[in-house]
């Protein structure tokens, strides 16, 4: 069956809840570095955030053969062992000792069980269950680069491997090749730094611009990542399943509307002539100033969509029967409503130098 299909029918083993602000950001800022990672790699990759695991990538969104899942934890102090990653939790909240004749006290899975489970759930397609955290394994060799949980030390491993089969029987040794660990080079106090930093120069890198603008992309990169932490989707279909993750293709996309914006293509001083009365022409070139610099530095959903229906709306108003004007000034209050894509706050001068902008970038 086609891994899609299979992520696809397979109910997700929990929902999670909402997550600690501060590892909810660090997982955005992890997944961004592994999406660029995988971009300047040349590989095609599709990345989806709290979709059966943290994070999730398949080799290809088109036609994918396996998938590698993510479990992404931070801790402030200490380091991990194989042992704080297999150990199975008491249940949360009972305190109490137990009564003779009561069952046994429920056990959370361990962290490394629950990652076992994506395995057993999608046994054909998975490649790697990989544990992320912000410092290191003691029982691991150190490093930033992703390590197989086999090379650790022969008890430890053989210990890790007795833990995950009293949690789970059909755990089998062969298994733990599967477990790797990854200690991610972002610190925990400093790590949204480090993420703007190394998309700034990934922008850089794959356009050659170093206009500061870069830190506005590197934002909506980051943006985009968080909107699929956050968003709730509709996993029924292929589209929509493809719509929520983050993939090569969408990279190139932004990186090219980023170029574009970089290259003016409307100039102020064609359409100025053509707004005959000085005190207009002066008040709506400097707004226009203001929107030629907004529209450089804002990416994302909502700004796309605003400039689309700024067209489709523009299209039905500016015909060139009437003085202009009096055209930008038709289609004015239909463009008002779609400001809070934009910015709810700016001047109707403002507004009328985006539907000249927008009519006029063909």
């Amino acid at each position: 069956m086609d891994i899609r299909q299979d992520l696809l029918k397979e109910p997700q083993r929990e929902q999670g809840g909402k997550l600690a602000v501060e590892r909810f950001e660090y997982q955005a800022a992890w997944g961004l570095s592994r999406i660029i990672q995988l971009h300047k790699s040349g590989a095609d990759f599709g990345i989806a955030f709290e979709f059966h695991d943290d994070v999730l990538e398949l080799d290809s969104i088109s036609s994918p053969t396996k998938v590698t899942f993510f479990q992404v934890k931070t801790q402030k102090i200490g380091s991990w062992t194989l042992s704080s990653i297999s150990a199975s939790l008491g249940a949360k909240g009972k305190k109490t000792k137990e009564k003779p004749g009561d069952p046994p006290l429920e056990k959370k899975l361990s962290y490394a069980a629950k990652m076992y489970d994506n395995f057993k759930r999608f046994p054909d397609h998975t490649d790697r269950l990989v544990f992320v955290t912000n410092q290191i394994c003691s029982d691991l060799a150190a490093g930033h680069d992703e390590t197989n949980f086999d090379t650790a030390a022969t008890a430890k491993i053989q210990a890790f491997r007795k833990r995950l089969k009293e949690q789970d029987p059909d755990f089998q040794d062969e298994h733990s090749k599967l477990f790797h660990f990854c200690c991610s080079s972002m610190n925990l106090a400093s790590f949204s730094d480090t993420i703007m930093g190394a998309v700034q120069k990934f922008v850089i890198e794959q356009t050659g611009m170093t206009e500061t603008s870069t830190y506005a992309f590197a934002l909506m990169l980051l943006e985009e990542c968080r909107q699929r932490e956050r968003m709730n989707v509709d996993f029924t279909s292929f589209a929509t399943m493809s719509d929520s993750f983050v993939t090569r293709k969408l990279i190139d996309d932004r990186l090219e509307e980023f170029k574009k914006k970089r290259a003016e293509a409307v100039d102020w001083v064609e359409i100025a002539p053509q707004i005959s009365n000085i005190v207009r022409r002066r008040d709506i070139g400097a707004a226009w100033k203001l929107y030629v610099n907004d529209r450089r530095s804002r990416y994302g959903p909502g700004p796309q969509r605003f400039k689309k229906a700024v067209r489709e709306v523009v299209a039905t108003h500016i015909a060139g029967l009437h003085d202009l004007l009096k055209e930008v000034d038709a289609a004015l209050p239909e463009v008002r409503q779609l400001a809070p894509l934009w910015d709810t706050t700016v001047s109707d001068d403002y507004l009328r130098a985006v539907i000249l902008y927008e009519f006029h970038d063909v």
